[in-house]
Parts: C-alpha cells; structure tokens; sequence
C-alpha cells in the first residue's frame, strides 16, 4: 500500500473514530482503542487508559452531548494524523459544579492520533475551551485579548 493510500485510510480511521463518539456509540468507539491506548487530555494529571478514557467521555457527553463537529484540516503522515476543526456541544446537564444552560457552545481543537495495528493507539488534545468558560460564567462575556 503507498504512503499516500495509508495516509487516507488513517484520516477516515480518525473520521470514523470520532463519528462513533459523537454518535454516542460507545461500544464501537471503545473497538477502536488500542489496548496500549493513551490520552493525552490538557485538563488530566496523567494520560487516560482505555477504561478511564471510555469513564470520561460518557461522564462529559452527559452534560455536554456533541451536536456537531467540523473537521476543517487533516493531515497525515506515518502514523500520526493531525485533525484541526470545530465542535459543537449542548450543555444539558450539570458540569463542574454549572447548572445546564441548554446553550450550544462551540469551541476550536486540534487533536493528534496515532494509529497502530488500525486502532487508535495514542491521542493529544488542545481546544479552546474559553467558550465554554464564558458560557458556564467562569469568565466574563467580554473575556479575551484587546489588541487597543
């Protein structure tokens, strides 16, 4: 198989990835985890295994269910595949300590994949997540930079 038809089969590995996630289905998107798997969350101490990953994403997903999500960019090369888009999520339920809001928020990411053996091996995240902040009221409405 060429570089370039590996490359494509691991971006719609990724597609197909966060389609069961965001689906909720929870199953499929646990067959997909490597059994060596390792999540690199920004707000976690240490990376999250396959049973603490899984914990995690149903314990968010109550509170804030994924409307949409955009992949705006995706790269790959070896084994890694680098994915820059946008998420949409409702905040539906209690999170942190925040009453629900029903507000859809949407926040940018970039996630990094690596895949071995076919199955999702090793991810990192950043997002931003200072939308969600302003939504929940942890940071003023008006946060961000002012450049005047």
């Amino acid at each position: 198989m060429s570089d370039q038809h590996q490359a494509e089969r691991n971006k719609q590995f990724v597609r197909k990835f966060f389609a069961a996630m965001d689906a909720k289905r929870f199953d499929e998107m646990e067959a997909l985890l490597h059994p060596e798997h390792l999540f690199h969350l920004p707000m976690a101490r240490e990376p999250l295994n396959v049973k603490t990953h899984m914990e995690v994403n149903k314990h968010i997903q109550k509170s804030l269910p994924i409307v949409k999500r955009v992949f705006e960019d995706q790269i790959a090369e070896g084994d890694k595949v680098v994915s820059r888009g946008r998420l949409s999520f409702q905040h539906i339920g209690e999170f942190n300590g925040a009453a629900p809001t029903n507000k859809v928020i949407e926040v940018s990411f970039i996630h990094i994949m690596r895949i071995k053996d076919g199955l999702n091996a090793e991810e990192w995240d950043e997002v931003n997540f200072l939308p969600l902040m302003k939504a929940l009221g942890a940071v003023p409405p008006d946060a961000g930079i002012n450049w005047h």
